[in-house]
């Protein structure tokens, strides 16, 4: 069985449900639909590359083409949480980009040498899709991660500065603090693994299904897909944040409040 083929006439047909979206939003007053068309132009173009150079890239599966891809997608992804997380692009720039690229090509290797059991392990066509799910999950999660540690701390400033004053280092100050940002930011994960197949088929369980792969083989994918995210998406909030804890002080072990002021 060979997925469906969706020709140029049902994308069409599909792009036309944002004519309603847009009726629905203008109706409520929401004040999206500027962003909504813009965000919908931006996917459509993107998408399009997307599809030319990635079909070159699988073709060509070149091991520093491929590593150079995901050390760009990393990039990328580092880039968006700052901003996303209103903080400070300069100063947490390279530390985000480390803590995101070192557990996500240790996970990657991992994965496709001790669970796929590949025989070249840099093959672009697992490399890269599954790369890009990781760092989409632990993007989300990063997020989360810095604006709960750095907004806990600013609102409970005086508790952190009791800790100081009471003989606790940064570290050990920070420590409820980074601890319960992990927990906000592994929730969704967590509550994800506890439902799927109950709430919902998740999008590699389905999207092996859609294109022809056998049920069985798709689910033992999308538990093992499901488990390197978790997996990565920590540690990579774990490194984030004691990188965070590095930069986000000054001298004082005060909470360098400049690093918040990026909007």
């Amino acid at each position: 069985m060979n997925a469906a083929t969706i020709p140029i006439s049902g994308l069409v047909f599909g792009l036309l449900l944002i004519a309603p979206s847009i009726l629905l939003i203008w109706w409520f007053r929401l004040g999206i639909n500027k962003q909504l068309l813009v965000s919908v132009v931006r996917m459509l173009v993107q998408l399009s590359f997307v599809a030319l150079y990635l079909k070159y890239i699988f073709l060509l599966d070149h091991i520093l083409v491929n590593l150079a891809y995901i050390l760009l997608m990393v990039l990328f992804a580092a880039h968006s949480g700052i901003r996303s997380s209103s903080l400070r692009l300069k100063k947490l720039l390279v530390p985000t980009f480390i803590a995101m690229l070192l557990p996500t090509l240790a996970t990657l290797l991992y994965f496709n040498w001790a669970i796929v059991q590949l025989e070249h392990i840099f093959q672009a066509d697992v490399l890269i899709p599954v790369a890009g799910l990781m760092l989409g999950n632990t993007l989300k999660s990063n997020i989360v991660a810095l604006k709960t540690f750095f907004n806990s701390i600013r609102k409970e400033e005086k508790t952190y500065c009791f800790l100081l004053g009471n003989g606790a280092s940064k570290q050990e100050a920070a420590r409820p603090f980074m601890k319960e940002a992990i927990r906000m930011a592994m929730a969704p994960n967590l509550a994800t693994m506890a439902t799927v197949g109950l709430v919902s088929l998740p999008g590699v369980m389905t999207g092996q299904i859609l294109g022809g792969s056998d049920p069985v083989l798709a689910v033992k994918y999308q538990i093992m897909v499901m488990v390197i995210i978790f997996f990565n998406s920590l540690l990579s909030n774990v490194l984030q944040l004691f990188f965070a804890i590095r930069q986000g002080f000054n001298k004082s072990d005060q909470l360098d409040k400049s690093l918040l002021d990026q909007g």
